[in-house]
């Protein structure tokens, strides 16, 4: 996911998904990891209509394969491939997998 150069944060604030506080947040980390990060920490605490602009948002930056990524994989193998690089991305998938139920 390119949070720093895509403009997914911009986009995301424009939806309605991110507010004024949490965008400069996320945009107020210098490395492209660490924005990552805290925007899945934020992204986490978000609602299920959140969650599908966001993805929304992710097909309009041009990250189709993130959003093929979450939605068209098992969740067990997104889980299995988030655990691996990150454990805040755990947050998310929790998040994702108690709002499908």
């Amino acid at each position: 996911m390119d949070a720093k150069h895509s403009g997914l944060v911009c986009e995301l604030f424009g939806a309605g998904v991110l507010s004024r506080e949490e965008m400069e947040s996320v945009n107020s980390e210098v490395v492209s990891l660490r924005q990552n990060e805290k925007l899945l920490s934020v992204l986490s605490r978000k609602t299920k209509d959140q969650f599908d602009k966001f993805k929304d948002v992710l097909d309009n930056t041009g990250q189709q394969h993130v959003r093929n990524h979450i939605t068209s994989q098992g969740m067990f193998t997104v889980l299995v491939a988030m655990i691996r690089f990150r454990p805040i991305a755990l947050c998310l998938v929790t998040w994702m997998v108690y709002e499908r139920l």
